[in-house]
């Protein structure tokens, strides 16, 4: 009988840890949303407002309704202005997702590091069935229980580790000489190097390299917001080029099909000869076969960019004429001369940053491959108080801690010789060939966006002038097509003379829309190369000043 209360007391013990235990258990959009508020919040303090807004980083989980919401706006035979796709840049491509996420995880690294030098709670619990000897004979010991544990830990900035722990535990006893009733244990321990490890800035390696991880991850990020932006944008007006390309195809087919039909009487009237009709005909024929190549070449650009906008290929959409008309007009010469535009990219350039900090990381992790030739002297120091000293049992206690009467303390120095050290020292050469490798990687790179960026100046100068050069082209080979039609109809021009000026016109607005298109994106590829494209909110963005990108007048 006295077994079976016991055993049923030990249950309802067992049933209640367990009940405990499962109410511990941690709620995983809880966790979810508490993750992403320390996350977010080691991003903003990070984010420097020279990177560009501190907008369009926070992840979203993939689902297929996403793409639909962001869609929304979109219809069939929709007009896809520049906006709505720098915004569907931001928010419906597979490539800014991944960089919002690769972002997310480096966060999540600095999270983890941060943890190590914070104070760290731990609590585990344990319940069962103990036996020992002959439960019949003499000197048989059984008993039901559980014992839980709870303390903290901490590595200080020093080096230092300091431990602290309480054990508690409670036991019923069904035979035996064990006592029934509850046992605790406690313990306090300290950790400290005094050569080896003992520098603060070999304690905080980790954390400050998790620390500048998470600034290069910002700066990557915003410089690929850059050029990602960039290669959006300039699809987006070769699409509106090839468009225009199609227009004016279109255009000069007709022309050429008013031109043939004009000319017909004439032929048929004997002011023209034949062949001249024949001569019409050939080039009417040229004129519909080079339309049918620009439309190609424009539905095909069409479905490139629904592809990088992650747009469904079946979706009817057309670019926005009226953008074309503000690009002509609003083109402008670049703000900075060449020398200037060299020190903009130098102060402004994203991973040039990054590889100048690299080079300060690669030193100091040379200098921490320095200290691990030192040789290990470690204090430990240890304090537990004495137990009453009753005969108890707890699970997984020492036994030798529940029947100690004294107070224990402890002071030890524990020193090792660095009589071994082949693998350190074999490491310090590596830090400093890492080094040496890190500063040449800063001076290539140095020199690369020195030349990106007088390349980039030189193609928007060139740009710009051939682009003056056929719009003037384009106008006098219009006012050329309007004299020559006028001569014909009072018969002082040939026929070759208006196909001729037809040609023309049509050959010069093509180069000027090719002009138009070259000289707007190399001034976009020359913002970016100088690092002075500013992105903003929802894939919008701005040019700096001069003054802002550190650009002495």
């Amino acid at each position: 009988m006295k077994n079976t209360v016991h055993t049923a007391g030990e249950f309802c013990f067992l049933l209640f840890l367990a009940g405990w235990l499962a109410g511990c258990s941690l709620d995983p959009e809880r966790v979810s949303r508490q993750t992403d508020e320390k996350v977010y919040s080691l991003l903003e303090d990070r984010w420097d407002k020279s990177f560009g807004s501190a907008e369009d980083y926070r992840i979203e989980p993939f689902s297929p309704q996403m793409r639909q919401e962001h869609l929304k706006d979109l219809g069939n035979n929709s007009v896809l202005t520049l906006a709505k796709a720098a915004e569907l840049a931001v928010t419906n491509t597979h490539e800014y997702q991944q960089a919002k996420e690769q972002l997310y995880l480096t966060a999540l690294d600095l999270r983890d590091v941060q943890h190590l030098y914070e104070w760290t709670p731990f609590a585990r619990a344990v319940g069962g069935y103990a036996k020992e000897g002959d439960q019949g004979g003499e000197g048989g010991r059984e008993a039901l229980g559980g014992s839980g544990e709870g303390g903290i830990r901490r590595l200080l900035a020093s080096g230092t580790v300091l431990t602290s722990g309480l054990s508690v535990g409670y036991m019923d006893v069904l035979s035996g000489d064990f006592r029934s009733g509850l046992q605790t244990i406690f313990q306090a321990a300290v950790t400290q190097p005094l050569l080896r490890g003992a520098d603060r800035k070999v304690v905080l390696e980790a954390l400050t390299q998790a620390e500048q991880d998470i600034l290069y991850a910002v700066r990557d990020f915003n410089r690929f917001r850059q050029t990602f932006l960039v290669s959006i944008v300039t699809e987006y007006y070769r699409l509106l080029f090839y468009q225009m390309q199609m227009k004016y195809s279109r255009e000069h087919y007709l022309q050429m099909l008013s031109i043939y039909d004009k000319m017909a009487p004439l032929v048929q009237a004997g002011r023209l000869a034949a062949f001249e009709l024949e001569q019409a005909h050939q080039d009417k024929i040229r004129a519909w076969d080079s339309y049918l190549q620009t439309r190609q070449q424009y539905e095909t650009q069409k479905d490139v960019l629904k592809r990088m906008l992650n747009i469904p290929q079946e979706a009817s959409v057309e670019p926005d004429e009226n953008e074309w008309a503000a690009l002509e007009k609003g083109l402008k010469e670049p703000p900075l001369t060449e020398e200037q535009a060299v020190e903009a990219a130098l102060n402004q350039r994203l991973d040039l940053a990054n590889a100048f900090d690299r080079t300060l990381d690669a030193q100091r992790h040379a200098e921490i491959a320095a200290d691990a030739l030192k040789a290990d002297l470690t204090f430990v120091g240890l304090y537990s108080p004495a137990n009453d000293g009753a005969r108890r049992y707890a699970f997984g206690a020492d036994p030798g801690d529940l029947q100690r009467v004294r107070d224990r303390y402890e002071a030890t120095l524990r020193l090792d010789l660095p009589l071994d050290r082949e693998r350190e020292k074999n490491n310090y050469k590596r830090a400093l060939i890492a080094l040496a490798q890190q500063q040449r990687i800063h001076q290539q790179l140095t020199e690369q966006v020195v030349l990106e960026v007088r390349k980039a100046y030189r193609d928007c100068r060139e740009a710009r002038q051939r682009y003056q050069v056929q719009k003037e082209a384009c106008r006098l080979a219009q006012e050329r097509l309007e004299k020559t039609l006028e001569l014909m109809q009072v018969a002082r021009a040939k026929s070759r003379d208006v196909l001729d000026a037809q040609k023309d016109s049509y050959q010069a607005h093509r180069a000027f829309t090719e002009a138009v298109f070259s000289y707007s994106t190399a001034l976009l590829q020359f913002y970016r190369d100088t690092g002075m494209l500013w992105v903003k909110s929802g894939g919008g963005w701005k040019v700096r000043t001069a003054s802002s990108a550190g650009v002495q007048p």
